[in-house]
């Protein structure tokens, strides 16, 4: 197995030998697609080179990198239903359907049509990102005319009427949008067929979503051809040989052949949809990607998810890795570590450039989303021949995480930081030649997750006791081992350490005690400034990630019942507010931490499947739409009984990849772990 370290150099000697010897074709425009199952148009593979031979290479390359292009990037697409007066879950105002605009425009955004993305052909200016809209089921706030039969005015707070205005004040942008419709679009019933007609004028697509708004789950292709065909019949009776190109389910209504959403007929009348569009919650691949479906596309909804803009929060989560253009329509531009996700193209030329800033790379995103691993403290690892171990005993139980204390419960750090505060308060210690045994982890593809314990801090609170979360006698609580969340002066402390150890080659920061101490609701805290605990704690999170940004993978822990709390517990932790600014949440779904008939039994602990299994399944409920991925920590000691070993363990694991979840941490606060713990039984 090849090391992270070998396969970059393998990669850069690859390239380099590519810009030593010239080679500057791409692909020959006599490539004809090849037909993929489903009736979609694939085109085959090219060659990938370094620049197009009409132009200057190093020219091409400099102004990708200065563009920052990604043309394997996600794209945003976006779905809305009902544009009305009151914001609901499936209701945007006008007012932030403007804002939405508004946030888009602003990020250098612009609305390409859902056909020029399935086709590949976005063409828009270098340093642009493409992103789309689309409207579900056809409602009258989407399309409403204020006059009858004669007349072509549109109402301006419906989502054409605000299309078009904000298209023509803000030049570039484009008021481009697909209408899924059904069989009574929009209302107004005697003005339906001119309102598709204006539709097609003005540049707008329109999309089959059935005819009947029909759920097609277990339906038949014939019964699915039949919702299709009529819909196509429909929509010809206004715009005679319009023929919709995508298809948007109803509800996940999954057919018995899912090719029948594709291509079909009904009465000698053929479909063929060169897109299908599924429900929420991811950005879109680009049409480049290698792994890229034109037959299942996510969407993002856009409604105000738990006090925030579900727009907003995709739009950041994707600052990193979106679609970026160079300008150039013959050429497909990404920056070094992306090559191993480019798909098929057909007469485009790569450009691979090296870009001036981190970024952030499929493979970095791969190894996170496959993390399995365990916890180690610094203390175990100050022995080489404990460090030894832990290698060979992440290879013999085919794991490939090792999460390492950098700052633990006692304040301390188990390295001599550069952070001032550190350096000040004497906090680091040296015990783990950091570096070295980063590197030497590195060499063994082991990803590595830095924790850092935030909150509770004791060293902290002794050095600098005017942090110190203290009663309202003065006195201290839980033995003045908390600093005060409200702390500017703890929250960069923090956050520094948290990029220090990026620098030094964590691939990923784990936070935890990110929470108020329990049961001190009426303490008081350094630099309280009134806000409830929940803003505190997502407020700090929100920060760090302004801070370390989004090129960074970033966690962070909780307890496993916020999944089932109706508040915050007086802790400030609630999962939902948490997940826009995380990667991962990892809640500590351990059995012996829940009380007696959690989950309905009498001894969770007795039950580790069960609970993991109903553990997981409430916090997905709560952070899936914010795109933040489960990473549960998982029980490997004992407290209560049963003791827990091998059995317990991989009951865990079993609920864990039974929901969906490919990757898990195991916690031992001793640091053992059961041998053959994954092996047969």
């Amino acid at each position: 197995m090849l090391s992270n370290h070998t396969k970059k150099q393998l990669a850069a000697f690859i390239i380099l030998a590519v810009l030593v010897t010239g080679i500057l074709s791409g692909c020959s425009n006599k490539d004809t697609p090849a037909t993929a199952g489903g009736g979609i148009q694939l085109p085959p593979k090219s060659d990938p080179a370094v620049a197009d031979a009409k132009e200057d290479p190093e020219k091409i390359r400099n102004e990708a990198r200065e563009a920052g292009a990604n043309e394997l990037g996600a794209v945003p697409i976006l779905v809305y239903h009902l544009i009305g007066e009151k914001e609901g879950r499936w209701t945007r105002t006008p007012e932030n359907f403007r804002r939405d605009l508004e946030e888009l425009y602003n990020r250098n955004y612009v609305l390409i049509p859902l056909n020029d993305y399935l086709s590949g052909d976005i063409d828009i200016p270098a340093g642009k990102s493409p992103a789309i809209i689309t409207f579900d089921d056809s409602s009258l706030g989407q399309f409403r005319l204020l006059e009858e039969q004669d007349s072509t005015e549109v109402d301006p707070n419906s989502a054409v009427g605000i299309l078009r205005d904000f298209g023509s004040k803000h030049k570039g942008f484009g008021h481009a949008a697909t209408f899924f419709i059904n069989a009574q679009p929009f209302g107004q019933p005697g003005l339906w067929q001119k309102k598709l007609k204006l539709l097609d004028e003005w540049g707008f697509e329109i999309g089959n979503h059935t005819y009947g708004h029909k759920n097609l789950g277990g339906l038949t292709p014939e019964q699915v051809a039949d919702e299709i065909v009529r819909l196509q019949d429909h929509i010809n009776q206004a715009v005679p040989g319009y023929e919709t190109k995508s298809f948007a389910i109803v509800q996940d209504g999954m057919p018995k052949s899912y090719d029948s959403l594709l291509s079909g007929s009904k009465d000698g009348k053929e479909y063929n949809h060169t897109g299908v569009l599924m429900w929420a919650w991811s950005a879109a691949k680009s049409p480049f990607h290698k792994d890229y479906d034109p037959k299942r596309i996510q969407r993002i909804q856009v409604f105000q998810d738990n006090g925030k803009s579900s727009l907003v929060n995709w739009l950041e989560r994707i600052t990193a890795k979106r679609y970026v253009s160079d300008g150039k329509k013959d050429t497909i531009a990404l920056p070094e570590g992306w090559e191993e996700s480019l798909g098929t193209i057909s007469g485009k030329t790569t450009v691979i450039y090296q870009p001036e800033n981190a970024n952030r790379t499929p493979g970095q995103e791969k190894q996170a989303s496959r993390a399995k691993g365990i916890h180690v403290t610094f203390s175990y690892a100050s022995s080489q021949d404990r460090r030894d171990e832990i290698i060979n005993l992440i290879e013999k139980e085919n794991l490939n995480t090792v999460q390492l204390d950098v700052k633990d419960e006692s304040g301390r750090i188990g390295y001599l930081s550069e952070v001032k505060l550190a350096k000040e308060t004497g906090s680091g210690r040296k015990m783990v030649p950091i570096r070295e045994y980063l590197t030497q982890l590195k060499e063994q593809d082991i990803y590595t997750i830095a924790r850092i314990v935030v909150f509770r801090d004791p060293f902290l609170a002794r050095a600098k006791p005017g942090l110190r979360v203290v009663k309202q006698d003065g006195s201290p609580v839980l033995k003045g081992e908390w600093v005060s969340p409200y702390s500017r002066e703890v929250w960069e402390y923090n956050i520094s350490l948290a990029r220090e150890a990026y620098d030094l080659g964590f691939d990923e920061v784990q936070f935890d005690y990110i929470r108020f101490p329990e049961n001190a609701r009426t303490a008081n805290y350094a630099e309280n400034d009134g806000r409830h605990r929940v803003e505190v704690i997502s407020d700090f999170l929100s920060y760090a990630r302004q801070e370390l940004g989004w090129d960074k993978i970033m966690s962070a822990t909780v307890f496993g019942f916020t999944g089932f709390a109706v508040d915050d517990m007086g802790i400030g932790q609630r999962p939902e507010q948490l997940a826009p600014y995380i990667d991962y949440i990892s809640p500590m779904v351990y059995p012996s931490h829940y009380s007696k008939g959690n989950y309905g039994f009498p001894n969770p602990n007795a039950h580790p499947y069960e609970v993991v299994d109903g553990s997981l399944k409430d916090i997905n409920s709560l952070v899936e739409s914010s795109g933040c991925r489960l990473r549960p920590w998982l029980q490997a000691f004992s407290l209560g009984r049963p003791p827990y070993g091998k059995k317990e363990i991989v009951a865990q694991i079993k609920s864990t990849e039974d929901n969906g979840i490919n990757t898990w941490l195991l916690w031992s606060p001793i640091v053992k772990y059961p041998d053959n713990l994954l092996s047969a039984p």
